[in-house]
């Protein structure tokens, strides 16, 4: 979804401290976000993936494969499969 020109005006507090409208915080639905700064009147917010999510997805996969051939060395069968004797 591209929306272009249309934002809700938000102001900065004591602290620095920006609050992204609930609204646009639920589309978004992260947590974690990279500042950049364009030029002097432009910040952008990129949303970013928590690392904790990347890891807690990584730690899912898992990983198949032949049984029969889970304890093969590769070198007995790198030729097969154009391996280079060495």
């Amino acid at each position: 979804m591209w929306v272009v020109g249309v934002g809700e005006t938000v102001e900065m507090d004591d602290k620095g401290r920006i609050t992204i409208p609930a609204n646009i915080r639920r589309i978004v639905g992260r947590r974690v976000f990279r500042v950049e700064l364009l030029d002097k009147d432009t910040i952008v917010l990129r949303a970013v993936e928590d690392r904790r999510d990347l890891v807690e997805k990584i730690l899912g996969i898992r990983l198949v494969g032949d049984r029969e051939r889970v304890f093969v060395d590769a070198a007995t069968v790198k030729d097969f499969y154009g391996g280079v004797k060495s």
